[in-house]
């Protein structure tokens, strides 16, 4: 995690001064304290121990929360950001998809002529590397190229969750189920049925659940070894997904599983749905 901050800071103009540099380091140091104390800091413990004010470390910390790397929980508490970062570590074990894993999303929209999606997990979000549909059918508006707190309210972040440990999907529900849409599950009862559904039948669905009048199915591509290597997805109008929904699952699941020699060859995650010892969420 810290890594990648230090790249985007590098990026920084050459004029940015010694005064961004000041900046950069209370980051590195506030993502470290972060590190350290996996419970949570408040934001003046923060303050005494860069020697700043507490308006500044407010500042560095509600930055962090907008980029994903904290959370801001009750009574004033910071704590490293969770969930979907349970993946990081058996995600970061595997090579970027091959060309044949990515000649899924092809062969998918081929068959469904819908705007098809592949989806691998990487530092603890879910990052869209390859879209394939045909000029004139929309992209899914806001999507962008990762999934990170919309997880619940698409089919490829559900796929994803269902196969976290309860734990790991707990501290993901914690942060919020954030709204989208009407229709956007944002109980955990329910989204817990959702992932359930997902784990027996083999795909998920979301309906409207991000973005109205677009929905979305999808289903996880496994190695030989049944190693979790990535997320196939495909997105289409309410009215399709309801006159043809187990076509379009069937379809997508068809396509997934023939990609599992690709796969093989992809390196691949560990087992995610078999794991029981924890894993690493902050590094």
């Amino acid at each position: 995690m810290k890594s990648e901050f230090v790249r985007a800071l590098t990026r920084r103009p050459a004029g940015a001064s010694s005064r961004s540099l000041s900046t950069a380091r209370a980051v590195l140091r506030v993502l470290s304290l972060l590190s350290e104390h996996p419970s949570g800091v408040r934001a003046d413990e923060v303050a005494q121990v860069l020697g700043k004010s507490t308006s500044t470390a407010y500042y560095l910390l509600a930055s962090l929360c907008e980029e994903g790397y904290a959370v801001h929980e009750s009574q004033g508490v910071y704590r490293p950001a969770r969930g979907l970062e349970e993946l990081t570590a058996a995600a970061e074990q595997a090579s970027p998809p091959q060309a044949g894993l990515e000649g899924t999303v092809e062969q998918l929209f081929v068959r469904t002529r819908k705007r098809s999606y592949l989806g691998v997990v990487r530092e603890g979000r879910i990052e869209i590397v390859a879209v394939r549909g045909r000029q004139g059918v929309p992209r899914m508006p806001g999507l962008g190229s990762e999934i990170r707190d919309s997880a619940h309210a698409l089919a490829m972040g559900k796929v994803v969750l269902s196969l976290l440990e309860p734990d790991a999907v707990g501290r993901y529900v914690a942060r919020g189920l954030k709204s989208f849409t009407p229709q956007t599950i944002t109980s955990p009862e329910v989204l817990a049925a959702e992932l359930e559904s997902a784990r027996r039948d083999g795909f998920a669905v979301d309906r409207e659940e991000f973005d109205e009048n677009f929905c979305c199915v999808a289903a996880p591509i496994f190695d030989a070894q049944h190693r979790f290597v990535a997320a196939l997805g495909l997105s289409t109008t309410p009215h399709v997904l309801d006159s043809e929904r187990e076509q379009l699952a069937a379809t997508v699941i068809d396509v997934a599983r023939a990609a599992m020699s690709a796969a093989s060859g992809h390196g691949g995650n560990q087992r995610l749905a078999d794991r029981r010892e924890p894993l690493v969420t902050v590094s």
